[in-house]
């Protein structure tokens, strides 16, 4: 850990755009297996993020983000937001795509993958409702993990939830993480478990847990 406090907060104009290099590395983290399926291992989640995380009311969107930081330096980060806007930011990465394949950053065939992989992967996530707080990432870099970091941005989403009046903060990850262990030691149950017949047989996917907890 650096040597001033850790702040959890949002970040200003200019951290966000001095920390956008690491945001992917950060998603991907959360969920390797999905989100190399889903995306492979040729650029594709990087390029994506980066774009989303410029641009309001998508999924990965700086907007929805707190960090923790010490020093100038980014330790962590937790994205969420209303549960119901899910379905809504994903729609929205749409035009961020077909304006890459414009652009000659991505090609359409890439595109057209990723469209086929994430319908079968998303069948492992359960119906959101409207009165939760999704938490839809939370990732420390490796080097600070065991610091507290994790539990810092999770009890400030968890207040910052409350405040704002949702009735429960939900979240998804899959069973063989060891985030489970953690999100249970700090509150949060299993409440639905949602296994992909295709998906285990064929590319080595887990059940995925729906967890949440009543704020």
């Amino acid at each position: 850990m650096t040597s001033s406090a850790m702040q959890i907060r949002a970040l200003d104009p200019e951290e966000t755009v001095r920390f956008a290099p690491c945001i992917p590395g950060l998603i991907r983290e959360t969920s390797p297996v999905s989100y190399d399926y889903s995306f492979g291992t040729d650029g594709l989640l990087e390029t994506l993020v980066s774009v989303s995380w410029a641009t309001a009311d998508t999924l990965f969107s700086a907007a929805c983000a707190t960090a923790a930081v010490a020093d100038g330096e980014l330790l962590g980060v937790e994205l969420g937001f209303e549960g119901s806007n899910f379905r809504t930011f994903q729609a929205n990465l749409a035009p961020l795509a077909l304006d890459l394949v414009a652009r000659g950053a991505v090609t359409y065939d890439q595109l057209v993958a990723l469209a086929q992989r994430a319908a079968k992967v998303s069948y492992l996530n359960a119906y959101i409702p409207d009165h939760v707080y999704y938490l839809h990432a939370l990732s420390a870099f490796p080097q600070y993990r065991g610091r507290g970091i994790g539990k810092a941005l999770l009890a400030a989403a968890i207040a910052r939830a409350r405040a704002a009046g949702y009735r429960e903060l939900q979240l998804d990850v899959l069973a063989d993480n060891p985030a489970v262990g953690f999100y249970q030691a700090n509150g949060l149950s299993i409440v639905v478990e949602t296994r992909s017949l295709e998906l285990t047989r064929d590319h080595g996917f887990p059940s995925e847990y729906r967890m949440a907890v009543t704020l």
